[in-house]
């Protein structure tokens, strides 16, 4: 790619900068040509995710890919957590049933879908390549990462009246997408991929309330000076004195002493629960999307996992991708409540970076005898090296 000097922009390429940087990357990230790109809009605020509809030639694919958190907008609208109803207008302009209107998606992934979906309607371009004789026989994809995941498993529930083919693959989305009876239907279209701890599938409105509540109650239950419980962090420990080590520090939960911050954190949590009542706050649980591949790590040699040492944590994140990658996972299909609780885990964010996911997926898919095209072409090398050294010493 000569993507050095500036050029002008195709008309179905918005929000580039005028050397088209933005495209340039995708491109050299993924691996595409230009002319296999139909569609690009790399604007982004609040509610405005920026997607690409490009064409997969090898698999005879549209993949509608939608990008995850990278910029301030997309925090807020990852924090805009609150249960939006579908709504019957929406039913009705997608072509889905009535019944479907009170049932709840996350408020800022919905917005970023209607926001997708119209624009699909503007340019027409998603119909006018899947309508094509040039792709009479592609299959549909709607792909993300993290916010990008859980948009797509909304734009795909409202597509699918369309493009009842279409399939949704969501990398690391969060805990909090669907209600559960949309989570249960999306199974028939959806698969949801949650590497080893990632925090973030297991983020929702109650698994924080829980960590909160766990975390103060931990607090109330210390029974030495706090600075004994930063000191033993960085204290070298045998096997015997990491077992013993919860029995010295912390009161059982049902011996926690009575004092002043143990009563103040009992009636608050009493204030919150009149509140939700006052508000009559219904209970509406959120969870992950479709079918879920939990890709569980089995080897504790990761290069980018974090340690305690706060410096050596820096360098393992600059260095991250680039260091020394497990290749032991198991892959196994598991339900949502398995993902109801957060995990303190060394690697909880690690594990939600792209980069670690896609390495995960390629070891995974390695165990199963399938590889990447690099890796194909680098032992179809290696064999033929190997005969042209077989070929020379016979004709010596």
């Amino acid at each position: 790619y000569r993507w050095g000097s500036c050029r002008r922009r195709g008309e179905n390429v918005i929000g580039d900068n005028c050397c088209g940087w933005k495209q340039a990357s995708v491109l050299k990230s993924i691996g595409v040509r230009e002319s296999d790109v139909l569609y690009a809009n790399f604007n982004n605020d609040l509610g405005i995710s920026p997607y690409i509809i490009l064409v997969d030639r090898k698999w005879k694919t549209i993949v509608l890919a939608i990008r995850g958190t990278l910029s301030l907008e997309d925090m807020v609208s990852d924090v805009t957590i609150s249960p939006t109803p579908l709504g019957e207008d929406l039913c009705r302009e997608c072509g889905l049933d009535a019944d479907w209107k009170d049932e709840q998606c996350h408020a800022g992934m919905l917005a970023g879908a209607k926001w997708i979906y119209d624009e699909l309607k503007r340019h027409g371009l998603l119909d006018e390549a899947m309508t094509s004789r040039e792709f009479a026989k592609f299959r549909l994809r709607v792909i993300g990462h993290s916010l990008g995941a859980g948009i797509a498993a909304i734009l795909g529930w409202m597509l699918r009246g369309k493009y009842p083919m279409l399939r949704c693959l969501c990398f690391s989305p969060p805990g909090c997408v669907f209600t559960e009876r949309l989570a249960r239907e999306s199974k028939e279209f959806t698969w949801s991929y949650v590497l080893h701890n990632d925090v973030v599938p297991r983020l929702s409105f109650d698994s924080l309330i829980n960590f909160r509540n766990d975390l103060i109650e931990m607090i109330a239950r210390i029974k030495v000076p706090k600075h004994c419980i930063f000191q033993s962090h960085f204290m070298h420990m045998n096997e015997d004195s990491l077992v013993d080590l919860p029995a010295k520090q912390l009161y059982e939960k049902e011996n926690i002493p009575k004092s002043k911050f143990w009563t103040d954190f009992q009636n608050y949590k009493e204030r919150q629960h009149q509140r939700m009542l006052r508000n009559n706050k219904r209970n509406c649980k959120m969870t992950i999307p479709g079918q879920i591949v939990h890709m569980v790590r089995t080897s504790t040699k990761l290069g980018n996992a974090p340690c305690g040492c706060l410096l050596s944590c820096c360098n393992t994140i600059l260095s991250c991708g680039t260091t020394r990658q497990t290749k032991k996972y198991k892959v196994r299909w598991t339900e949502a409540e398995d993902f109801s609780e957060i995990y303190i885990s060394p690697t909880m964010m690690m594990d939600h970076f792209p980069y670690n996911v896609s390495h995960a997926l390629e070891a995974a898919a390695a165990s199963y005898g399938i590889t990447s095209d690099q890796e194909r072409e680098e032992e179809e090398e290696k064999e033929k090296e190997e005969e042209r050294g077989e070929g020379t010493k016979k004709s010596s």
